[in-house]
């Protein structure tokens, strides 16, 4: 297996199903101080447990080290010196050093304790779950001060036998069991061999993608956490970054991406959230282990993937009912809940739509916008066809019904001088605005009237507004309310890459469609996978390894590059 060298500033080092990740120090000071730190996964955003891990000579003094790391192994190095870690599983790390480690954590919340145990384990306890600590080469002694009202301190500090130092560490709660005894040699070589196994059917025959698709390989691989708390299925975390979470839209691209390389862990996504999903038919913005958000939803696009998802890999019987009744649920809630007077659904928050900040919003909420139902007739089609599968032939008929009646009533709403509006409500005002979101609706192609689509097509691609360098920005670049790292008023989002490929393709643009994947695919290969880029300078912007920005690049080449 040929490595590759991660970016550690941007990628984490961590394991498939793992709630364990290496990196920079991320917490709520956004310090990325140049020690290699141990965090968990369980707190959101950067509330998260940082353990930083030090290397010392012989004499006690603190080495500055190297940080490297490939798919599977990572080295912390000064000189001579060195500490080099892998995962023996999901739970357990192995590690070998030549000198002392010492092992601390940020951020103290007053409740760790650090117990040495009579079968020789030292447990690192906090308020979620605890490290425990074993060593089979060497020794460990407790330095920490936690019962003192200032400067409270934990340390722990592991000393080699000559020059060998071995021992394990494992992510665990109350119910401690130790881990089968493994050398690092053994461990190292069955992640190797069950890293390759997973990715194995990842990869391009476009010879300039194909570093990048090694990178993003990993990034999806590495990102999946397994059951835990509000985690009922194995899914992939946006990244084990800074945003560990799993949003109501995010995990559908994903899926899709998956598909054709891994069918079971696909659905499992949709799966892991309709176990998520209330009595009343909505899905959370988002979700991890230990916490679920609710004031928010976000964009109905789950028949406009699943109907993808379908032409590469049908799911068996059981989950293809499931998915039909968990999606029925969504709809309906979005009509019934968001759609009482008029039928026409609407926008609470710029987050219900994914896009939090968009120009859409700047009036303030409720907002109706033509994107939401144009996903919404997408849904209604799609349903109308899965109910056709399941033999519910009325149901069918009636969905598809819905959706040209919804489709109506979106046309006489909402289009204004052969082009889409968005309305402030309830005074039902136009919101004067230009946000890329506004042309999702042509995602619904021939669907829509051909004046009307001629008149946004040529809006959308002219010179010098929404197209640049770099692919299509989320808001004009000459927009007065344009900023480069602005979010959604302006950077270059992995979802529109996708969504506006396709719609271009549905449109009848396909240079102006291979273009773009191909200039966002370029983007990921120069850059990585950030969260979103720069429409200025191509650069990476807020938080990286995110597994749909992967995801994207993986759907793009599959789809439409390769092709």
């Amino acid at each position: 297996m040929n490595r590759m060298k991660l970016n550690f500033g941007a990628v984490p080092f961590s394991y498939a199903g793992s709630y364990m990740a290496f990196s920079y120090p991320q917490d709520k000071a956004r310090g990325y101080e140049k020690n290699l730190t141990l965090r968990t996964l369980f707190g959101m955003f950067d509330d998260q447990q940082n353990f930083p891990i030090y290397l010392r000579d012989p004499e006690g003094n603190i080495l500055d080290g190297d940080v490297t790391a490939c798919e599977t192994e990572l080295s912390l190095s000064h000189g001579k010196y060195y500490l080099k870690i892998c995962f023996q599983n999901a739970d357990t790390i192995i590690f070998r050093a030549n000198t002392q480690v010492v092992i601390t954590k940020r951020r103290l919340s007053g409740s760790e304790r650090v117990m040495v145990h009579d079968y020789g384990m030292c447990e690192i306890a906090g308020d979620e779950e605890s490290l425990a600590l074993e060593i089979s080469k060497g020794s460990f002694t407790d330095h920490s001060v936690l019962n003192e009202k200032e400067n409270p301190i934990l340390k722990v500090l592991l000393k080699p036998a000559g020059d060998r130092l071995e021992g394990q560490l494992t992510l665990t709660g109350l119910n401690y069991k130790r881990p089968p005894q493994c050398s690092y040699e053994e461990a190292l070589c069955e992640t190797v061999k069950s890293y390759k196994a997973a990715t194995e059917t990842i990869s391009t025959t476009c010879k300039k993608y194909q570093e990048a698709m090694a990178e993003a390989a990993y990034i999806n691989w590495h990102a999946i956490v397994n059951p835990n708390g509000y985690i009922k299925y194995p899914v992939m975390l946006m990244t084990k970054n800074v945003m560990n979470q799993v949003w109501s839209w995010d995990y559908a691209i994903n899926a899709l991406a998956m598909a054709d390389k891994n069918p079971e862990l696909a659905y499992q996504q949709f799966l892991a959230m309709i176990e998520c999903q209330d009595p009343h038919g909505t899905y959370p913005d988002c979700f991890q282990a230990r916490t679920m958000i609710r004031s928010y939803v976000k964009p109905p696009i789950q028949g406009f993937i699943l109907q993808k998802m379908f032409e590469i890999k049908m799911p068996g019987n059981d989950i293809l009912k499931r998915l039909y009744q968990s999606v029925t649920q969504l709809t309906n809630w979005w009509i019934d809940f968001r759609g009482r007077k008029d039928g026409i659904p609407e926008y609470n928050h710029g987050n219900d739509s994914g896009w939090d900040n968009s120009t859409v919003f700047r009036c303030g909420y409720p907002v109706k916008s033509p994107d939401l139902c144009a996903w919404l007739v997408e849904q209604m089609y799609f349903l109308s066809r899965t109910a056709r599968l399941l033999g519910l032939i009325e149901e069918s008929e009636d969905w598809a019904k819905r959706g040209e009646a919804l489709l109506a009533k979106m046309l006489e709403y909402f289009v204004v001088d052969h082009t889409f509006a968005a309305y402030k409500e309830p005074e039902h005002k136009v919101v004067e605005n230009n946000s890329l979101l506004l042309y999702i609706p042509l995602i619904l192609g021939e669907r829509l009237p051909e004046d009307l689509r001629k008149n946004m097509l040529d809006k959308l691609l002219t010179s010098g507004k929404f197209i640049t360098d770099y692919g299509i920005a989320s808001e004009p670049v000459d927009s007065e309310y344009f900023i480069e790292d602005g979010y959604w008023r302006g950077a270059i989002w992995p979802p529109t890459a996708f969504i506006m490929t396709e719609l271009l393709m549905k449109n009848g643009k396909t240079e102006e469609a291979l273009k773009n994947a191909e200039s966002f695919c370029d983007l990921c290969a120069e850059r990585g996978f950030y969260e979103n880029y720069s429409a200025i300078d191509g650069r990476g912007l807020r938080d990286s390894g995110f597994t749909w920005t992967a995801s994207v690049f993986m759907i793009l080449l599959r789809d439409y590059l390769e092709k």
